[in-house]
């Protein structure tokens, strides 16, 4: 029978079709996808620790991509944690290269991850690692190498799809969510390229950029050192910032980095409603200072260096900083410093330094200094909202401390060094000082009951020394204020440790034209820093009862009697009461 040349066509393009079909059949046929899924959990054991688990059906696709596809994979957790699974995804799919397959071999490109969710949380104290991340590597059986011949990793691709990441604190508590839409991870040449679009806590996060390839990680592990490069731009609530250097990676060290964060503008006013903002070290009833373990032991042990530069930080409170510069240094003798922190605060300028000693120690040792200039009270009213409330208050301030321990009731317990400020002539609002609520205000009018004839204050003058020792503040008429119609001078002491508090307050009315004033000190202020009493100095009683009658009212304190102004022979409150700058500043800078 003779063929057209039509039928001769079709019918070879028949033949190829078939033989195409069979060709995919013997390489689908050599798909072991039992094997393909045992081998994957292997090398999840050798690399993690943990146990990779499948308990939904594995099956084949053809399209758009060949792929072994895995539903309702699991990661076992650590075994302190809270949740038994550290990661529950919907659906994985393997997506694998035809070529390899008719050599009986099964390379794997690239991985899609549908519909994950990923379980972070802090180890509790004792745990040598610092939360169910780190994972240890074990020696994988020997029955490995049998199981993994005719595989291979060459993952060009790393999908995640509709993906929610929940970090939780040691004691199971949600603080921080993330929520990604996609993330895309690419390998190009010697770089990997990411890409990602995410929701943290309700905030948009973008990411972009690059690193060095991760293919050798994934090939041959962490087995030799190596040097890893990075440059990614993050977007947080529309404002960005880049992260670019280097981390030195071996695996008989503590990772080495050298990176570098710049940023034109960070506004920390919306990571302020953050879940973990207030996650840190809260305070039980009744106390100022935390008893809540910092966390030194659970920061990342590393060495380096990283440099940070923004243009403007913008605090929660709306305080604004400028020009904010900071290094931080990790040594290997289990040390953190930040030095140099530099910003311009308004018109002035903040130099500061801090360091931290055995960080993952049992008991870590921290110092800071610092000192403050050429602002002004006013600018930093102005720029929370607040201008109307207070206009003026040229400041300087400067400090030197050093502390031990793992809290802040800790840190405040074994406090030594200095503090000092100085504010200038300012105008401020009586609601300003009404916001210090009814004990402040109470104070206030037993000092100077004439204040609630006016709207306003002006202070001349405010200055403070507060020399710490152990914990305890001793303050030797080294608090005092100037009025246009009252000088005051505090005495008494602190003690942070117990956060106990005895101040005296002599108060000394200036103009002679009124009644009802104060004389030397007889309010008193006692208690703890949480809960203060206001009451009677009986030593200032006894040595003014013979001059002055008292009466004693419900609610304060206020004398019915006559002008008490020549009682006190005090000097101005703010003379001799500052200490040199650059001393209390810790030597840190020269100061006027």
């Amino acid at each position: 029978m003779n063929l057209s040349t039509r039928q001769k066509i079709g019918g070879g393009i028949a033949l190829l079709v078939v033989a195409a079909l069979l060709l995919v059949a013997y390489a689908i046929v050599t798909i072991d996808s039992t094997r393909l899924v045992a081998v994957v959990s292997q090398q999840v054991k050798a690399n993690t620790g943990r146990d990779l688990e499948i308990k939904g059906p594995v099956s084949i696709k053809l399209f758009p991509k060949l792929a072994v596809v895995a539903e309702q994979v699991t990661l076992s957790n650590a075994s302190w944690a809270a949740d038994p699974e550290m990661l529950t995804i919907k659906q994985v799919a393997f997506s694998l290269a035809w070529a390899p397959l008719f050599n009986k071999r099964i390379e794997i490109q690239s991985v899609s991850l549908d519909q994950m969710q990923l379980v972070l949380q802090s180890a509790p104290l004792g745990k040598k690692a610092s939360g169910n991340w780190v994972m240890a590597p074990t020696n994988a059986p020997a029955s490995n190498a049998d199981a993994a011949s005719g595989f291979s990793f060459a993952l060009a691709e790393v999908h995640l799809n509709q993906v929610a990441v929940s970090y939780k604190t040691s004691a199971g508590a949600v603080v921080d969510t993330l929520l990604i839409k996609r993330f895309d991870i690419k390998s190009a040449g010697q770089q990997t390229q990411l890409d990602g679009q995410m929701r943290w806590n309700d905030l948009p996060l973008t990411l972009k950029g690059h690193t060095d390839s991760w293919q050798r990680f994934i090939n041959g592990g962490l087995s030799a050192p190596t040097d890893f490069s990075l440059d990614i731009n993050v977007g947080l609530n529309k404002q960005f910032t880049r992260l670019w250097g280097q981390i030195h990676i071996d695996p008989k060290r503590d990772p080495v980095a050298d990176l570098n964060i710049k940023a034109d503008a960070l506004d920390l006013r919306a990571l302020a409603k953050s879940p973990s903002a207030g996650a840190v070290g809260t305070a039980s009833k009744g106390s100022v200072f935390s008893d809540t373990p910092i966390g030194f032991d659970q920061w990342p042990v590393w060495q380096g260096q990283v440099q940070a530069a923004v243009g403007v930080l913008t605090l929660p409170d709306g305080i604004q900083l400028q020009q904010v510069k900071a290094t931080l240094t990790a040594s290997a003798d289990d040390a953190l410093s930040l030095a140099p922190l530099s910003f311009r605060m308004g018109a002035g300028q903040v130099e500061a330094d801090a360091q931290i000693n055995g960080v993952h120690g049992n008991l870590p040792a921290v110092q800071a200094r610092g000192f403050a200039t050429g602002f002004t009270l006013g600018q930093i009213m102005a720029q929370m909202g607040k201008a109307n409330q207070l206009s003026g208050g040229p400041a300087q301030m400067a400090f030197h401390l050093k502390s031990q321990g793992k809290t802040a009731h800790g840190l405040a317990a074994n406090a030594n060094g200095e503090a000092q400020i100085s504010v200038g002539a300012a105008t401020a609002s009586s609601s300003l000082l009404n916001a210090g609520g009814d004990f402040v205000v109470s104070v206030l009018n037993a000092i100077n009951p004439l204040r609630k004839t006016t709207d306003t204050t002006q202070l001349q003058c405010a200055v403070a020394y507060l020399p710490v020792q152990n914990g305890l503040v001793r303050i030797n008429q080294t608090i005092g204020v100037q009025t246009d119609r009252l000088d005051v001078t505090l005495d008494g002491r602190i003690n942070l440790g117990p956060e106990t508090l005895s101040l005296n307050i002599t108060p000394k009315e200036k103009t002679g034209l009124t009644t009802g004033v104060n004389p030397a000190g007889l309010v008193q202020i006692t208690g703890t820093l949480a809960n203060p009493r206001m009451g009677i100095n009986k030593t200032g009683v006894v040595k003014q009862a013979t001059g002055v009658g008292l009466a004693i009212m419900t609610g304060g304190i206020s004398l019915l009697a006559q002008n008490a102004a020549g009682v006190v022979s005090k000097s101005s409150p703010c003379d001799n009461v500052l200490r040199p700058w650059s001393k209390v500043a810790g030597g840190l800078a020269t100061m006027p």
